[in-house]
């Protein structure tokens, strides 16, 4: 039996890799990230911490919520891919980018649509490894127990917009207004799931480690 580990290890980091390069390059467009990558940055703006030690401390909270409610420590196990996607965020945003941002605007949009190729590319990469992905999903997951729902549409949208209300809040703290939330926050709030359910659809033959 062929040993698939290093396979799925390689392909998790550079999932990893490519997940933190689109999450800064949406963030330098200004056209808006995300919905929790824009409350990193809206966080990161009002305490002063880095973009990758705010989305550390963003996803980890999350995690102490889920094992409280689950009061299962397996969760913890997701901290590997928050911690390593946190380390890239710093790279691109501290060492690669430092002080540029895209100029002018058909380059932002442009840079702005490469930046969702690239962050769902990674995510796609990712999950195909069978290893803990996003925190986010298991969120939604909790929620969807909590409401006793098993539609998948609304939960994902409360906790999308949950995230863009705490942006703007820790904006409006930081006096930036609202900061990195901008009109394609809502668009990739809404968007993004299906953008990501299509990059699955091609690479799911090519790179899942179960096939």
């Amino acid at each position: 039996m062929v040993n698939k580990t290093p396979r799925r290890v390689s392909q998790y980091l550079i999932g990893i890799f490519l997940i933190s390069l689109g999450v800064v390059t949406l963030l330098r467009t200004q056209i808006g990230a995300g919905a929790w990558d824009t409350t990193t940055a809206n966080l990161a703006a009002l305490t002063g911490w880095s973009l990758g030690v705010s989305s550390f401390i963003i996803q980890f909270t999350i995690v102490l919520i889920i094992v409280a409610y689950r009061k299962e420590w397996k969760y913890f196990l997701v901290a590997v891919s928050i911690f390593l996607i946190s380390l890239g965020i710093d790279f691109w945003d501290i060492l690669i980018y430092q002080d540029y941002y895209f100029e002018p605007f058909w380059f932002r949009m442009a840079m702005f649509l490469t930046g969702v190729f690239v962050i769902t590319s990674g995510l796609s990469l990712v999950i195909l490894t069978h290893y803990p992905a996003a925190i986010f999903d298991e969120l939604m997951l909790m929620i969807m127990k909590i409401f006793n729902t098993d539609k998948i549409f609304f939960p994902r949208l409360f906790i999308e917009m949950f995230a863009l209300v705490l942006a703007s809040f820790f904006g409006f703290m930081a006096g930036i207004g609202f900061g990195a939330v901008n009109i394609g926050s809502f668009m990739l709030a809404l968007f993004l799931p299906f953008i990501l359910a299509l990059q699955l659809s091609w690479m799911r033959p090519l790179f899942d480690v179960k096939v």
